[in-house]
């Protein structure tokens, strides 16, 4: 079974950082708990809801770990020597960033890989598929951390978030969401 998840890694897919600078940061705004529940495995912390903003009328997030129950939580990536993908939505469809037009057929080759490229069949250019319009529909890099149980689109970082991320770690940072 999959686990619906909500993304973030540095913006640049070449930059790197420490797990123990990413898990200071999100202690410090207190959107984990530490030490961690399990192995690799945090709870959200005080300032988790006031981080995330969750979109629709009542969303249903167990912040808790209970029997037989699926419940929120936050992981790190384990780091990569190369950009990688780091999750998708069954339902992403790229655009190309010359044209701006859906590419059809993009899942070829090595797509998961970012430096591999892709053709677009609009304008017949080639682009590297990390460098793709993916709408925080995928998302590449060699680091970060995700959300568990999160569905796409069910939640949205604040600014404050990324803004925080940014200056604990000198870095811009993206998201996506996944649940492939």
């Amino acid at each position: 079974m999959t686990t619906s998840k909500l993304i973030f890694f540095p913006a640049d897919t070449q930059d790197t950082i420490s797990n123990e600078i990413i898990t200071g940061a999100l202690d410090e705004i207190q959107f984990i708990i530490t030490p961690s529940h399990g192995d690799n495995h945090y709870l959200p912390g005080d300032n988790f809801l006031s981080l995330l903003t969750f979109l629709g009328c009542s969303p249903n997030i167990n912040l808790s770990p209970t029997d037989n129950e699926d419940h929120c939580h936050i992981s790190l990536i384990k780091q990569t020597d190369n950009p990688q993908c780091l999750g998708y939505t069954r339902t992403c469809n790229p655009k190309c960033p010359h044209c701006t037009k859906r590419i059809s057929n993009w899942k070829t080759g090595n797509w998961q890989l970012a430096g591999s490229t892709c053709l677009c069949d609009k304008c017949g250019m080639e682009s590297n598929y990390d460098k793709l319009n993916w709408k925080q529909e995928c998302g590449f890099g060699r680091c970060g951390f995700e959300v568990a149980h999160i569905y796409p689109h069910e939640a949205v970082p604040t600014d404050q978030l990324i803004n925080a991320l940014k200056k604990k770690t000198g870095f811009d940072w993206k998201y996506c969401y996944s649940n492939n």
